[in-house]
């Protein structure tokens, strides 16, 4: 059987709103156990973006929860690049700015892995690349999830949504080097003030000071990238060096790994649809206009139906990557489907 893809069309952000309800009273169409907890997977912008999706869709999420008689929050994990949501009480400050506080959406923000992403739960796997995620350590202790995810384009997959949101989205910070880099983490001197924090953290005893410099000894490292999370200076540096088809393959292993034994619902807003991400920290126009909202319980199947939506567009924004990588290869592994049944509301 195919998995069906709800569709509300719009583009006015206020008839969205108003009609996000309808859309997820059919994706969820059954009340939860009273005060059961329910996670809402969401991505607060990096500092300077502005297209990101706007929180008052977040609260419309949570109401709706509450009313199906969920215990309802939000969840994010830290990034893996220096920025202000690299570490939690940055990334709620600026959360907060983005109007993500629960005085506004009416539920907390739960930052899933760590002050400053160090907290990681092993999940094994048998992916091609991934034999161990590397998961935000709340996350497995989550029963039940609700995505919402940003359709967006992106560099190294070509576009970013669902699978994204579960991977990248979910992963710890020494999972989010796994999937972008093929190297260990290494000091820039010239930005190492000397302070010895990484070499006093470091699990693996593998920095040590070499020519009266900190150095990071790749035979010793295991890559957790503790490292980057303690360094004020920003001084270790990461390659990102992943090819474009390798991440993507990942991703949705990654997105299978956080999202194994949950009741998962997903949501897409095709709104604000750009040529890069959202971690991205600046202003970027949209390169399509707005379409509206997918949902599914399939997460390969609702981030085909947007790729379909707006292809010739998203699929032209970065062309020496194929958008699809991380579909097929999420449909090979178990993730979803990608042949679906559209139901327009």
């Amino acid at each position: 059987m195919k998995p069906k893809v709800f569709f509300l069309p719009g583009k006015d952000k206020s008839e969205l709103l108003e009609r996000l309800p309808l859309l997820l009273g059919r994706l969820i169409d059954k009340g939860f156990a009273t005060n059961a907890f329910c996670g809402v997977k969401v991505h607060v912008g990096e500092e300077g973006n502005v297209t990101f999706v706007p929180a008052e869709f977040a609260r419309a999420g949570v109401h709706f929860l509450k009313q199906k008689g969920a215990r309802p929050f939000l969840f994010e994990t830290n990034t893996l690049y220096y920025g202000q949501r690299s570490n939690t009480l940055d990334h709620l400050r600026l959360a907060a700015e983005h109007g993500f506080g629960s005085e506004n959406v009416g539920a907390p923000l739960l930052i899933a892995d760590g002050i400053r992403g160090e907290a990681s739960a092993r999940i094994p796997l048998k992916g091609k690349h991934v034999r161990e995620a590397q998961i935000a350590s709340l996350v497995p202790n989550i029963p039940c999830i609700v995505g919402f995810s940003h359709f967006k384009g992106h560099m190294l997959t070509g576009f970013g949504a669902t699978i994204k949101n579960f991977s990248m989205g979910c992963a710890a910070r020494n999972g989010k080097l796994q999937i972008h880099s093929l190297s260990k983490p290494w000091i820039d001197v010239e930005r190492c003030t000397s302070c010895g924090e990484c070499q006093i953290r470091c699990p693996s005893d593998a920095i040590e000071i070499k020519g009266g410099d900190f150095v990071i000894v790749h035979a010793k490292c295991t890559g957790c990238a503790g490292c980057i999370g303690v360094c004020t200076a920003k001084a270790v540096r990461i390659k990102w060096n992943e090819a474009s088809k390798s991440a993507s393959q990942k991703m949705a292993e990654y997105a299978l790994a956080a999202l194994s034994g949950k009741e998962a619902f997903y949501v897409n807003f095709l709104v604000n649809i750009t040529k890069d991400c959202d971690c991205l920290g600046k202003k970027m126009e949209p390169i399509h206009e707005d379409v509206g909202i997918l949902a599914s319980r399939d997460p390969v199947a609702v981030d085909q139906a947007c790729l379909d939506m707006v292809e010739e567009e998203i699929g032209s924004a970065h062309p020496e990557v194929d958008p699809a990588v991380q579909l097929a290869h999420g449909e090979r592994i178990g993730l979803g489907k990608r042949d679906y049944e559209l139901e327009e509301l």
